[in-house]
């Protein structure tokens, strides 16, 4: 019989197959046959047997006409302020692949927290009513990582487009006053496709 993988505890080794007769079926790493690792979404052939899954036997990538990497194992959830520092440090140009809401907001709330930390000396100079020069000094560290932020920020949202099945190009979108807005913050509030898509595996385990 064929299904498909609903979902897989890579602690456990346990998961679930749902069968092509709409019949779900438990399952064990163990019974999974090959180095592929059982991901949900992915097609199998397998033997049912006492409500088990057994001779389990990963079926063709091309069948559903997606890369062999949208297929890799989910990756482990990061906290908020992780996912922050891994966007501006490993994938501060990375515009490849998936990312889930938390990510995005994460990226979001840091983002603006931290803005708001590096205008602090400037609101002081201006409570102050310091000199004009050391006012435009203290203005200099927010542009200087507002404009470092730039970067990040555009590859996130295109991960995020590819989260959920859209095309990193409708980031043009947001280019449209008023609408862009709109249409990004509708995006960042669309749940991940829970299965691989043409972009990678789903970030977020089952």
């Amino acid at each position: 019989m064929r299904g498909e993988i609903l979902s897989y505890d890579i602690v456990s080794g346990e998961g679930l197959i749902s069968g092509d007769d709409l019949t779900r079926y438990r399952f064990s790493r163990t019974d999974v046959g090959g180095a592929q690792e059982p991901v949900p979404g992915l097609r199998v052939d397998f033997v049912p047997l006492d409500g088990r899954a057994c001779q389990i036997i990963p079926l063709q990538i091309q069948e559903r006409g997606l890369p062999a990497s949208s297929f890799a194992p989910a990756e482990a959830p990061l906290g908020m302020w992780a996912y922050f520092v891994r966007c501006i440090r490993q994938k501060y140009i990375d515009g490849e692949g998936r990312a889930r809401r938390l990510e995005y907001w994460s990226f979001i709330l840091f983002a603006w927290l931290t803005m708001m930390a590096a205008f602090l000396p400037f609101f002081f100079a201006v409570g102050l009513a310091a000199d004009s020069e050391l006012t435009v000094l203290t203005l200099l560290p927010p542009v200087l990582w507002a404009l470092f932020l730039i970067i990040p920020g555009i590859c996130l949202a295109v991960r995020r487009l590819h989260d959920v099945g859209l095309s990193g190009w409708l980031y043009l979108v947001t280019f449209i006053p008023y609408v862009g807005g709109i249409f990004m913050l509708v995006v960042a509030c669309i749940p991940s496709q829970p299965h691989p898509n043409a972009y990678g595996p789903a970030p977020k385990r089952l």
